[in-house]
């Protein structure tokens, strides 16, 4: 998830992206592979933030797959499935409907989006967003750069390392899975002079790569950040078709 700041913020969460980066294999000779999402098929995620004052934010996010391309590349849409908004602390929390592609490994490669003042934002990330790279086996670990590029804004430099931790059973309301479980940690400092750190856990179903659950802990130094600001999310699947 990108902290966004333009009038409101904005949290943009693209739940489908596998992602890629450089990194080195050990441990188990099992691989896990990044399946392919049929066009119209749709995931379900409650969303929960907690911020600064301990105040609870939650949302129902969905993502629906429009097309997939001969290379491989997926389209997909993600929007705040009852369209809501919460205003806490000074801070506007909302989840824009926005387009989002994929490259044949999954990694994120651009997104749009109309902000608050009714202007239509894209954004790439080059060579593609943060992850590690496919197939996967437990014991891989990944170090990353990326630039994210907004609009007409100040390009921005990110770095990401991580681990895929384990194997293991993970609940969540739409069942009991067999995931593989993902720890790394990404920083940036934005375009206001703020740094933020994203330490981040997630949990992909063994035999499709679908995100079940996301575990997101955020901090920031520099400059200080005026409003309320989110110190914990979770993300978990409720239903996919």
């Amino acid at each position: 998830m990108k902290f966004l700041k333009d009038v409101c913020v904005v949290f943009i969460l693209a739940f489908l992206t596998g992602c890629g980066g450089s990194g080195s294999n050990a441990g188990s000779s099992t691989t896990y592979s990044l399946g392919t999402p049929k066009v119209n098929s749709k995931n379900v995620y409650a969303d929960t933030i907690l911020d600064n004052s301990n105040n609870t934010i939650n949302q129902n996010l969905r993502n629906v797959v429009t097309a997939v391309n001969a290379v491989g590349s997926v389209v997909f849409v993600h929007d705040d499935l009852n369209g809501n908004s919460a205003t806490v602390n000074g801070t506007t929390y909302s989840t824009p409907t926005e387009t989002i592609t994929d490259n044949n490994m999954g990694q994120q490669l651009s997104n749009s989006f109309t902000n608050a003042n009714g202007v239509l934002v894209t954004c790439t990330d080059a060579p593609h967003g943060a992850g590690p790279s496919y197939p996967i086996s437990v014991g891989q670990t990944w170090t990353l750069n990326y630039i994210s590029t907004c609009g007409t804004a100040t390009p921005i430099s990110h770095t990401q390392t991580g681990v895929v931790a384990v194997v293991e059973s993970v609940t969540v309301p739409a069942g009991t899975f067999s995931a593989v479980k993902l720890q790394s940690t990404e920083s940036w400092t934005d375009n206001n002079g703020t740094t933020h750190t994203e330490t981040i856990t997630t949990w992909r179903n063994t035999s499709t790569g679908t995100v079940v659950k996301r575990v997101t802990n955020f901090e920031f130094s520099g400059t200080a950040l005026v409003n309320g600001y989110p110190i914990t999310e979770t993300m978990s699947l409720e239903s996919q078709s």
